[in-house]
């Protein structure tokens, strides 16, 4: 099929057409090699050993372990006492930890280790006396006004808590890691402590509620129905647990772990399990050689009323609140709306935006390395676990309704449904800021910072965008660098170098197989 000498973008920059660059001009290499199956040979640069690792592991050294440490940690969680540090944590390192679990790179898994611990300095006795753990003191979002200021914030806590038993998992399982066992013992000992906090009595109710929802059952914005990214941390917490349990059994006796206290765990780690598994909706579709296959979404149809999700119906260019500067009070804004969110449609299948669902990568890594031992420690059936059939489903909505199945220049619709509106306009999350929101494929660059790229074992397209999307970045070409700026503009020229290096750290690390 002959090359088209242009195209149009849908959304960038409406007036303009742009032409498409041969993907073999960008690789420098035959168009086959491009198109790799997930079960044909890696390309040499995205191989462990490859030059994109080398070059991965030079930003951490030079900048990447610095940014941990001094910065997250040191400033802003141990001076602060910012336990939104914690969320960051993981954000922003946990797709270079599976990479060097991929690579089996055990140097740097313990550089992480020990980067990690420092955090456990800054737990407290939380107030009701139920066990240690980060309070937030400080920082730009915990205050009075959203009554986060000196209390516990669960996100940040369980999302941190599932990268670092994570590293700990790993280390156990490797007999060259001398130094795993005390950081294992000491990070299971916590994610114990948290995960019988998190499922107490009053939890355990509210999760057999939530099991027994319809999406019908959620009358207004209220999120108390919904599955959240905790649960999906909270059920990763558990996998790489077991894990550890099973490879240290001493740790179950240290921890006290008799039969009625594994019991409440078990229940717990069930009914969440449950929640998933209800939440998780398996569909028919056809993908790109009209071959029916089956896909997934997650928590459809429960988040319409959200009001981050208000303007999903509304795809226009312009923005529909904007942020108007107050006269006379500098640095402060209010909204003005030019659409009336009352006015939309509501869109009746809503779910997870494709940020959040980024969870979900390293959420069924947890479980596939754990499957045995999930198992065996808490005595659960295969049919209780996801399966990889389920993980495949997700990774083909991906390309299938998510994408916009334009290879040259890849974008992904804001939700996981496939819905492309406007999403969080005008979102408060109790610090006063005004925000438009992000339009249309505005999150587009969840997908490289994301980890979605190490999906291609799941499907072959996955790997074809993701490395298209690199040689983007690396162009030099004006209507590519256009591109990017628009779209992912953290991977591009016009953003400050200390914030393309994050992001290259988020992205780069999937690549690598």
């Amino acid at each position: 099929m002959p090359i088209p000498t242009r195209l149009r973008l849908p959304g960038f920059f409406s007036s303009t057409w742009v032409r498409p660059i041969v993907l073999t001009m960008l690789l420098g290499c035959g168009a086959a090699t491009f198109h790799v199956r997930a079960d044909k040979p890696i390309p040499s640069l995205f191989q462990c050993g490859g030059e994109l690792e080398a070059s991965v592991w030079r930003q951490w050294s030079a900048t990447g372990k610095e940014y941990l440490e001094k910065q997250l940690i040191g400033r802003r969680l141990l001076e602060q006492g910012d336990t939104y540090a914690l969320y960051d944590i993981e954000t922003f390192f946990h797709n270079l930890l599976a990479m060097a679990q991929r690579c089996q790179r055990i140097d740097r898994q313990l550089e992480l280790a020990e980067a990690v611990r420092l955090t456990y300095s800054r737990l407290e006795q939380v107030p009701t006396g139920e066990g240690q753990a980060w309070l937030c003191r400080g920082g730009t979002v915990c205050n009075p006004k959203n009554r986060l200021i000196n209390s516990e914030v669960m996100l940040t806590s369980v999302q941190f808590l599932a990268f670092a038993i994570d590293i700990g998992n790993s280390l156990v399982r490797s007999a060259t890691a001398t130094q795993s066992g005390a950081f294992a013992d000491e990070t299971g000992r916590i994610a114990v402590e948290h995960l019988q906090r998190w499922g107490s009595l009053q939890a355990r109710s509210a999760l057999r509620a939530r099991i027994a929802a319809k999406p019908g059952d959620v009358k207004n914005g209220s999120s108390a129905l919904f599955l959240t990214d905790k649960d999906l941390w909270q059920i990763a917490i558990y996998a790489d647990l077991a894990g550890v349990l099973d490879l240290r059994p001493s740790l179950r006796e240290d921890l006290n772990l008799d039969e009625e206290k594994t019991a409440v765990l078990r229940e717990h780690l069930t009914l969440l399990l449950k929640l998933f598994r209800a939440r998780t909706t398996l569909m028919n579709a056809r993908n790109a050689d009209g071959k029916q296959v089956v896909v997934a979404d997650l928590d459809r149809g429960f988040w319409r009323l959200y009001a981050d999700n208000q303007y999903a119906s509304y795809n226009g260019v312009a923005p529909p609140v904007s942020c108007v500067e107050l006269p006379g009070d500098l640095g402060q804004k209010k909204i003005r709306r030019g659409v009336d969110a009352s006015s939309l449609p509501t869109s009746e299948t809503l779910g997870w935006d494709i940020s959040h669902a980024r969870r979900l990568i390293h959420f069924f890594n947890a479980i596939d390395r754990n499957r045995s031992a999930l198992m065996s420690t808490f005595s659960l059936s295969g049919n209780d676990l996801p399966t990889q059939q389920v993980v495949a489903a997700f990774a083909r909505q991906l390309t299938i309704n998510v994408w916009n199945q334009n290879t040259d220049y890849p974008l992904f619709a804001n939700y996981y449904n496939g819905v492309n509106g406007w999403y969080r306009v005008a979102y408060d999350n109790g610090t006063g800021r005004c925000t438009e929101g992000y339009s249309p494929y505005g999150l587009s660059n969840s997908f490289p910072s994301g980890g979605y790229a190490s999906w291609g074992v799941w499907d072959s397209s996955i790997d074809i965008l993701s490395r298209r999307l690199y040689m983007l970045t690396k162009s030099n070409d004006d209507y590519n660098k256009l591109f990017i700026k628009k779209y992912y503009k953290e991977l591009g020229d016009d953003v400050r170098a200390d914030v393309r290096q994050r992001y290259q750290m988020m992205f780069w690390p999937a690549l690598v197989k």
